[in-house]
């Protein structure tokens, strides 16, 4: 049977920009924090690789120009860390705009203030074995972690995507509160969607024991909504059903 509307219809083009807006804006969104959260994952893998180039030292007892000469090292080693990480870490795009920090509390925010002892000028503080096993093991958390952010983000992505076809076809299938095409059924379909994204959001990462409502809060946090499905659902209930 013939619809009664055109998908070009200005009605219909102004419902689907209604109900889809918060699903434009979160893909935009998702789609920044997973470029950026991967640059920082690469930044943090090449900060890794200069740090397994820094050989280590043993502190031992000795004459008074020895040890000078120990403080000496240290004083390099300080700076060829701070260096790397400035160069790798620190050198991503949107590091002014996200973090503004300096290096030392940077470091003391991603790999611990124990860590970022080793970061200080003057600090004395021994590049020893224990220490850089501590520094590269802090590292690679660094990177897991931004790993399966990434994968949580792509995770996101394709659900605001399916959600969207769903809700653009209900919106050519309707066509809004003037349409006389019949709605029964679309509360059900409705609640398919809702269901499927609550299925997401209540799912518990193991790995990092968070879930899908933490990374809407972090992901959203600027935006209008923390839940732009069921915004957009909501929006799409109040205008047609």
């Amino acid at each position: 049977m013939e619809t009664s509307h055109r998908a070009d219809d200005p009605v219909v083009r102004s419902l689907r920009d209604h109900v889809l807006e918060p699903l434009s804006t979160a893909t935009v969104v998702v789609e920044r924090e997973r470029a950026e959260v991967e640059a920082e994952r690469r930044a943090f893998a090449r900060f890794g690789e200069r740090v397994a180039g820094i050989e280590t030292e043993t502190p031992s007892a000795s004459e008074p120009g020895q040890r000078q000469m120990l403080v000496d090292t240290a004083s390099n080693r300080t700076e060829r860390l701070r260096s790397a990480f400035r160069e790798s870490v620190m050198s991503v795009d949107h590091y002014e705009e996200r973090y503004g920090e300096s290096l030392v509390e940077h470091v003391a925010a991603e790999l611990t203030a124990d860590v970022a002892a080793g970061f200080r000028r003057n600090s004395g503080a021994a590049f020893t074995e224990f220490y850089k096993s501590t520094l590269t093991g802090a590292v690679a958390t660094a990177v897991d972690g931004r790993e399966r952010l990434c994968e949580q983000l792509d995770e996101e992505r394709s659900s605001l995507e399916t959600s969207r076809r769903a809700l653009d076809e209900l919106v050519e299938t309707c066509g809004g509160p003037w349409s006389e095409t019949a709605t029964v059924g679309v509360e059900t379909e409705l609640d398919d969607i809702a269901q499927e994204r609550q299925a997401l959001v209540q799912r518990r990462d193991p790995a990092s024991g968070t879930d899908g409502h933490d990374l809407c809060d972090y992901v959203y946090g600027n935006a209008d909504w923390t839940y732009p499905v069921l915004t957009a659902i909501t929006r799409f209930r109040t205008a047609v059903v």
